[in-house]
């Protein structure tokens, strides 16, 4: 096992990890997945994915000194999910949902201050979001927390 692999095992063991399990804010989806990929879910509502539950697939490359990436995931096809069923919001103003999950962004990672990828260019979040901008002391929580508050409409602006 990577040292990276063996960190995650024990942040997934943490009890901020296994509090989130327990109250429905993710889960582990049992896969074929091979390390670095770990494919995890987070509920949604259902006016902003009418499914309930997104699939994000993880990429934990050097994990957690570099930020994960996540990739919203067709477990029935083991691919990435086609754009016209990421999260959408219904209304007309620009809101977090549309952000995160925007169709003039990446096809294969959020738009998000904890994602690997949004990361680049974006240097003035980790002013504007200290507590999401990914930290080595992090652990997925933080990702799946952040995640978890957009698809339940409960938190999170980005600038």
């Amino acid at each position: 096992m990577s040292p990276d692999e063996a960190i995650f095992r024990a942040h997934f063991a943490s009890p901020a990890f296994q509090d989130g399990l327990d109250r429905g804010r993710w889960g582990l989806y049992e896969s074929s997945e091979t390390w670095p990929h770990v494919i995890l879910w987070v509920p949604a509502d259902q006016a902003v994915l009418a499914a309930g539950r997104l699939y994000l697939r993880f990429d934990l490359e050097r994990y957690p000194q570099q930020a994960p990436t996540a990739c919203p995931w067709d477990i029935e096809h083991n691919t990435a999910l086609p754009r016209d069923k990421w999260p959408k919001h219904s209304g007309s103003q620009p809101n977090p949902i549309t952000q995160v999950f925007g169709s003039s962004w990446s096809p294969v990672a959020l738009y998000a201050p904890c994602d690997r990828v949004a990361m680049r260019g974006h240097d003035v979040w980790a002013q504007q979001h200290p507590d999401l901008w990914w930290q080595p002391r992090f652990s997925l929580v933080v990702y799946l927390d952040f995640v978890h508050g957009i698809l339940n409409r409960q938190k999170y602006a980005l600038a």
